[in-house]
C-alpha cells in the first residue's frame, strides 16, 4: 500500500471534497464502519478486507449438494509502521485462536481425520510496507504551489492513498522520495466495470501535469 504521512503528502487535486453522502447513496450503504470519521479519514487507517468468497453454486445453478470447501481472498491495507509479514502472521494467529489447524498445503487425509477445523492459508509472498513522504519537504511544497496555480478549487491534501503503487521500493532501493498527484474523479469505479475519467478531470489534469513539468 502506498502511504503518505500524517498530515504529510499530496493526494487529490481538484473536485468536491465532501462526497461522503453521494458515495453512500451510489454504493448503497447507510453508515461507514469507522464511526465518526469521513470516508477520506477512514482510508488513513489499516484495514482487512474480504475481497471475495466462493463456495457452492447459487441462483439458477443452485443444487442440494453440500459444498466440500469454501475459499476467501483477504486483502490487508497497511499504514506506516506496519510490517506486512507480521500483519499476515497476525491474521493466521487469529484463525488459529478460533480453533483451526492451519496448513499452507493441501490438507492430507490424515489431517482431515485428525482435525475437526482445518484450513489452508496461502500467504502472499510479494507484499510490501507502506511509504510516506513528508509534506514539509521543499519539493512537496513546490508541487502544492504548482497545482494551486491551475485551479481555484480547494486542493485536496490527503495523508493516505489506498493503493499498492510499489513506491516503498523507490525509497528503499533508490533512496528517492515520491509524490503522487491523481487527477481522476473520486467516483471513477477504479479497477471495476466501467472504470472512467470525466472529461473535465482529464482536461484539467493536462493543465495540472503541465504546471508540474514547468515548476521551478
Amino acid at each position: 500500500m502506498h502511504q503518505s504521512g500524517k498530515k504529510q503528502i499530496v493526494f487529490g487535486v481538484r473536485g468536491d471534497t465532501h462526497v461522503d453522502e453521494q458515495m453512500k447513496a451510489e454504493l448503497g450503504f447507510n453508515a461507514p464502519e469507522m464511526q465518526g470519521l469521513s470516508l477520506g479519514e477512514s482510508i488513513n487507517l489499516p484495514s482487512l478486507n474480504i475481497n471475495g468468497i466462493q463456495s457452492g453454486n447459487v441462483g439458477k445453478l443452485a443444487s442440494n449438494q453440500i459444498p466440500t470447501f469454501a475459499t476467501a481472498v483477504l486483502d490487508l491495507r497497511l499504514v506506516l509502521g506496519n510490517d506486512w509479514k507480521r500483519q499476515q502472521q497476525k491474521v493466521i494467529n487469529h484463525i488459529k485462536a478460533q480453533g483451526f489447524h492451519v496448513t499452507d498445503k493441501e490438507p492430507t487425509e490424515a489431517e482431515r481425520k485428525q482435525f475437526a477445523k482445518l484450513i489452508k492459508v496461502q500467504a502472499d509472498n510479494n507484499g510490501m510496507n507502506a511509504q510516506r513522504t513528508p509534506m514539509d519537504l521543499p519539493i512537496a511544497q513546490k508541487v502544492i504551489k504548482a497545482v494551486k496555480t491551475t485551479t481555484t478549487d480547494q486542493v485536496v491534501l490527503q495523508p493516505t492513498m489506498g493503493g499498492s503503487l510499489t513506491l516503498y521500493l523507490f525509497e528503499q532501493i533508490l533512496k528517492a522520495r515520491t509524490i503522487t498527484v491523481p487527477i481522476a474523479n473520486h467516483d471513477n469505479n477504479q479497477h471495476a466495470e466501467n472504470e472512467n475519467i470525466r472529461l473535465k478531470n482529464f482536461f484539467e489534469g493536462i493543465e495540472t501535469m503541465a504546471a508540474l513539468m514547468l515548476m521551478k
